[in-house]
């Protein structure tokens, strides 16, 4: 399953790299392809490893960072409510808990790097104007993702706890949450709506594997809003309209965004490369 997986990963990429990077017809061995996989995943993995072990010498402070939505909505008013709220059943747990933290804030400290190397791999054979394109393009993504990150962390999370929190005191049932829960789930929110937040930077890519265009996303523009609302009433843990909203809202906004800039890269490629799109066009 996995070989097959990536020889179609590996097709995309030799595609790529024929339309955009002028090497006509010659094909990249198999072999090359799981040399360009591998240095990716290295560089990737060293990246967040030496990231990690310095953010953990801060674990103090992100400890104390990722407690604030608590006193932010008034789950807890003193530090004797944080002891007795947040609770350890096992004694690897407060360990383990920090590394969590400490690997997170490895993500979003060093996210500029891995998508790098991301882009790196998925986009070969780029000419080198396009190569120096992509410089900000990452800092466009390593953007999107820290205020994605912030907006889930100042705005989404607080509301999030408040509504369990309430919910489940109106059952008549005590709040004592276990620290490494809170932590997966506080971690989990402030990833998940920086990745959502990254839907610009995977649109430039998709266009440029010709995967979309200016016309498949703006006449699937009605789809796209129902798939919005969907994922943001699946995500959003509260019932209230406001707070779909809150998510939704900035989606499509940044999915409006996409089809502009899906339009003005496809009027760029035409002029670079117009016999690759009279061809397409033949074929449409």
């Amino acid at each position: 399953m996995w070989s097959g997986l990536l020889q179609k990963v590996f097709k995309v990429r030799e595609k790529v790299a024929m339309n955009l990077g002028g090497k006509g017809d010659e094909e990249k061995p198999f072999l090359d392809h799981l040399e360009d996989l591998r240095k990716m995943i290295v560089r990737m993995a060293v990246t967040l490893l030496v990231s990690t072990i310095g953010t953990f010498f801060f674990y103090d402070k992100l400890f104390e960072i990722i407690k604030l939505p608590l006193w932010w909505t008034g789950v807890v008013k003193s530090e004797q409510d944080l002891k007795n709220m947040l609770q350890i059943l096992t004694p690897q747990e407060g360990f383990m808990m920090v590394m969590n933290l400490a690997l997170i804030a490895a993500v979003i400290l060093s996210f500029p790097l891995l998508l790098l190397f991301l882009l790196q791999f998925i986009l070969p054979g780029l000419k080198p104007a396009e190569k120096k394109a992509i410089f900000p393009a990452i800092g466009i993504g390593a953007g999107l993702f820290l205020i994605g990150s912030c907006f889930a962390f100042y705005v989404v999370l607080p509301k999030a706890l408040e509504f369990f929190y309430t919910f489940n005191s109106d059952l008549g049932l005590l709040n004592g949450w276990r620290l490494a829960d809170y932590v997966k789930f506080a971690t989990r929110f402030i990833l998940l709506f920086g990745v959502a937040f990254e839907l610009p930077v995977i649109v430039m890519v998709m266009v440029k594997l010709d995967f979309l265009n200016y016309k498949l996303m703006s006449t699937t523009r009605s789809y796209a809003v129902i798939a919005i609302a969907i994922f943001a009433a699946i995500v959003t843990p509260t019932p209230d309209p406001f707070t779909m909203l809150v998510l939704a809202g900035p989606l499509y906004v940044l999915y409006e965004t996409c089809i502009w800039l899906a339009y003005f890269m496809e009027k760029k490629d035409r002029v670079a490369y117009p016999e690759y799109y009279a061809d397409i066009d033949k074929d449409a």
